[in-house]
């Protein structure tokens, strides 16, 4: 017979580990990486949901990369704005909630490129869309 495998917990007592209470720490790995493979690969994973075996080349750093974003976004009902002001663009993901007269802001990234910007905004969007447990 083999021997129980316990799983050790770095949990305390009483406390819980969310995705809810890890947002923030992942929104700011997102708005830490630079464009290029390593966001293209997050980006085609979660918001186009690429499996592992296809590359995401383009994504964060062209035109096209960034049109199959917004159409992957708006295909959510999302609706995303940009602002391009001389070396810095900034892009707002936002949604409109069932009932609701106005729109929630679910991300909002800054980069020196557009496509980098909106690569990062949709993934922390797509983070901010995923249900959350209580």
């Amino acid at each position: 017979m083999k021997p129980e495998l316990q799983r050790r917990s770095s949990r305390r007592p009483g406390s819980s580990h969310t995705t809810a209470g890890a947002t923030p720490t992942l929104n700011a790995a997102i708005t830490s990486m630079t464009a290029g493979a390593a966001l293209d690969d997050l980006v085609g994973r979660s918001v186009l949901g690429w499996g592992p075996t296809h590359r995401g080349h383009g994504l964060s750093t062209s035109w096209e990369g960034t049109r199959k974003l917004v159409a992957r976004l708006t295909s959510l009902g999302c609706s995303v704005q940009l602002q391009i002001q001389g070396d810095r663009s900034v892009c707002q993901v936002l949604r409109v909630l069932d009932g609701a007269a106005v729109a929630k802001l679910l991300a909002q990234a800054e980069a020196a490129e557009v496509p980098e910007a909106v690569a990062k905004a949709a993934a922390i969007a797509c983070l901010q869309m995923q249900p959350h447990p209580e």
